[in-house]
């Protein structure tokens, strides 16, 4: 089984997985990047990229967890959507690997989930370009 968000980077990065083994990518929209709405493509390490003050003074809130650009979402909209997937994938009959192609942010929110680590706290773990998580599915959840 596979699953994958249904941007382009995620969806193209997978689909050669899935032909070689002949399985169909299912998309699911809560597996998708956070949104940053009128900020959408700037780099929050780097506010200098903004153009505006506007733009400066929203990145620097979009750390807050509860804090929603306009167009966009909160860190907590997106916990809420993987929290979701997850519990999706506790409640159908998996028989062996299920794969699961999404984005960065994502891979944050999960770990933090699976670890029971606060939205609010600093994240201190590296998750590279192209890492991947294993998960294992047992009695209490995932671990």
């Amino acid at each position: 089984m596979i699953f994958s968000s249904p941007l382009n980077r995620a969806y193209s990065t997978i689909e050669p997985l899935a032909k070689r083994k002949q399985k169909a990518i299912i998309c699911s929209k809560n597996l998708i990047e956070r949104g940053f709405g009128v900020v959408e493509g700037l780099e929050i390490e780097n506010i200098t990229s903004a153009k505006s003050y506007e733009q400066k003074l929203i990145l620097r809130k979009t750390v807050a967890k509860n804090y929603r650009p306009d167009g966009g979402e909160s860190v907590y909209d997106v916990y809420i959507r993987v929290k979701e997937f997850l519990e999706f994938l506790s409640t159908i009959d998996i028989k062996g690997v299920v794969v699961c192609m999404t984005h960065g942010g994502v891979l944050d929110i999960l770990y933090r989930i699976i670890k029971d680590k606060p939205l609010s706290s600093e994240r201190k773990w590296v998750i590279p370009n192209g890492a991947f998580f294993l998960l294992e599915r047992c009695r209490s959840g995932f671990k």
